[in-house]
């Protein structure tokens, strides 16, 4: 590895991408809620949902896409449940 620094900067700007999936997702499954399987699971990830509306809204967004860069200076919302859930790989 020639430039260890740029590795760290792109690996910094990907996490800010999608965090910024993320927090367009959680604001979309707030007012939409996402389809769920016959486990109650939802069928797409917060993070797709919101790779789907920024890609869309960077392409021919206009004006929304700026309603979205300043969605990611906004915090998340709060669980809706007091029962918190662990990530498995």
């Amino acid at each position: 590895m020639t430039a260890p620094e740029r590795i760290s900067r792109l690996f910094g700007l990907l996490c800010i991408a999608l965090a910024w999936m993320t927090r367009i997702g959680a604001q979309r499954t707030e007012t939409h809620a996402p389809r769920r399987d016959k486990r109650g699971r939802a069928v797409v990830s917060q993070a797709r949902i919101g790779w789907q509306i920024l890609s869309q809204a960077a392409r021919w967004g206009g004006d929304v896409f700026w309603d979205y860069l300043r969605l990611l200076g906004m915090p998340f919302p709060t669980a809706s449940t007091s029962v918190s859930r662990s990530v498995r790989c």
